[in-house]
């Protein structure tokens, strides 16, 4: 009862503003040494004028930790409103993909899931993300105590990003096969220091992190990866 009370105490507090079911995509990639500029051109030239029904769409460079490819893309917005203000042609897609395709190696796994909640901190504004991709036992229990954390938190929070949701078309597997994930949780601040600092002080909130520990249920991290968003169109909030 408790637990439920709670899931619907928080989806009244969801910051995250795509009406009700907030989705994304994720496609993983590795760009040719050199290559970055000439990627992040043609997606300025292809997005950077596009009006979004929902969403947009970021262009991220993969950092440290276990990864799937050198760069990726998210699409992210409403579930069934992915469509833009002027269509795309045929043409346009096999232009975007002349200029593109030569700057990459190979392309990595696909992944789709929903967006479940957020602090309301706009990620492009906390372009240095830690993801956590976890495999959670009871995606309920588990809700209920991440949200009461970031709930529990967020005056010590410093001004850092949340953003945590579902895998639920195709999914990561742990760095060493031991799992697959169900969940994911996005950390973000301004750079690699300010990251690591808003760990140590996350430290600090003991009593929470055990009630957080305590209620969760059974959950492991299976990955867990930097990186940073390049290019940003439409929007988040």
């Amino acid at each position: 009862m408790k637990n439920t009370i709670l899931i619907s105490l928080f989806s009244l507090f969801l910051t995250v503003s795509f009406s009700q079911t907030p989705s994304f995509s994720v496609y993983y990639f590795d760009v040719k040494q050199g290559s970055q500029g000439s990627i992040a051109e043609a997606y300025d030239e292809f997005w950077g004028n596009v009006e979004f029904e929902s969403g947009g769409l970021y262009l991220e460079r993969m950092d440290r930790g276990n990864v799937d490819g050198t760069h990726r893309v998210v699409r992210f917005g409403e579930l069934g409103k992915w469509s833009i203000s002027e269509p795309k042609t045929p043409e346009d897609w096999a232009d975007f993909r002349d200029k593109t395709n030569p700057h990459i190696d190979k392309r990595g796994p696909r992944y789709s899931g929903r967006i479940l909640g957020s602090n309301g901190v706009n990620p492009v504004t906390k372009p240095y993300i830690q993801i956590y991709d976890l495999e959670v036992s009871n995606p309920t229990q588990w809700l209920a105590a991440f949200s009461k954390l970031i709930d529990d938190t967020k005056d010590s929070a410093n001004g850092g990003m949340v953003v945590y949701g579902t895998y639920d078309v195709g999914t990561p597997m742990g760095v060493n096969r031991d799992g697959a994930a169900t969940h994911w949780v996005a950390l973000g601040a301004n750079n690699l220091n300010q990251l690591m600092q808003s760990k140590v002080d996350g430290e600090k909130n003991v009593d929470e992190w055990t009630e957080y520990h305590q209620t969760k249920g059974e959950t492991k991290i299976l990955n867990h990866y930097s990186l940073t968003i390049l290019k940003d169109y439409g929007s988040f909030n």
